[in-house]
């Protein structure tokens, strides 16, 4: 476990409450992990009005807002998704790694579960917001950790699209070169995507090389 997970990860700090209808399912800690709460938050389980399970992350000193993550049974009932509805961090915090670090041991304990095949967010940004205030960068930073989605459409015909991407033509195709998440950086747009929790995944292996590029070690 790296040092800046050590300062800001402590599943022992969180405390975890539950409506009547979650008592007993899964362990405080594995919900803690599942949610990628900072240490000293209060995680609130419960299940909404739509009847998936919701993991509710409060921490006024570092969260802008509550965090929220929420479990959705899939159509044949046999699995679940996760969708990151809400992930504000204070800005004074964005440069600190503590989201990254948060996202990965959010789907390093979704696999570890077994019937969560996948983990879905709304990556917002676009070039233009990328240096604002504060700065939206989910378009192209979710990406770069191993979420994917298929180029959009609007895209393939773009004269600076780089050629002979793989078939059919995905983010995760197209950051395997340098050009193309140049491409991207400059010409992306808030897009759904996601991120195959599947071992040996493209996007298991692009979050490899981006927590390896950067020294994150989130393991206990």
């Amino acid at each position: 476990m790296d040092n800046t997970t050590k300062e800001w990860f402590d599943p022992s700090t969180v405390k975890v409450e539950r409506t009547a209808d979650v008592e007993g399912w899964q362990t405080d800690e594995e919900l803690v992990r599942l949610s990628g709460a900072p240490k000293g938050s209060v995680l609130r389980v419960s299940v909404n009005d739509k009847g998936a399970i919701e993991l509710r992350v409060s921490n006024p000193s570092v969260l802008g807002e509550d965090m929220v993550r929420v479990l959705v049974q899939e159509a044949d009932g046999f699995a679940f998704h996760i969708v990151n509805a809400v992930f504000v961090l204070k800005e004074e915090l964005l440069a600190r790694g503590i989201g990254p670090r948060s996202v990965t041991i959010e789907l390093l304990q979704a696999k570890a579960l077994g019937y969560i095949t996948r983990v879905k967010t709304w990556a917002i940004g676009n070039r233009a917001t990328f240096e604002g205030e504060p700065p939206l960068r989910g378009y192209y930073v979710w990406p770069l950790m191993g979420f994917d989605a298929p180029v959009p459409a609007e895209l393939l015909t773009h004269p600076g699209l780089p050629p002979a991407l793989p078939e059919p033509p995905t983010l995760q195709g197209l950051f395997e070169t340098e050009a193309g998440e140049g491409f991207w950086l400059k010409h992306g747009d808030s897009l759904w995507v996601e991120f195959d929790l599947r071992e040996g995944s493209t996007s298991w292996k692009r979050l490899a090389r981006y927590t390896s590029e950067r020294n994150i070690d989130v393991q206990p």
